[in-house]
């Protein structure tokens, strides 16, 4: 009995990994009311990252719009 607990506790574990491991990243909402009408779809993960770095960071709408279309090009 102890081993079937065991071994059900492992597989729940593997899976709660797996899934977390392939959830992708999505831009914040606040990216999207920054640059409205931006297509933030082929992203990598890297610049998802750091598009959500720039949203949070310091500077203004504008300062940040500028840096987060440079990454979109």
């Amino acid at each position: 009995m102890k081993t079937l607990i065991a071994s059900a506790l492992i597989a729940t574990a593997a899976f709660t990994g797996t899934a977390y491991a392939t959830t992708s990243p999505s831009v914040d909402r606040d990216a999207q009311y920054i640059v409205p009408g931006a297509d933030f779809s082929n992203l990598s993960t890297a610049d998802v990252q750091f598009i959500n770095n720039i949203v949070h960071g310091n500077g203004s709408n504008g300062e940040k719009r500028a840096q987060i279309k440079s990454i979109l090009q």
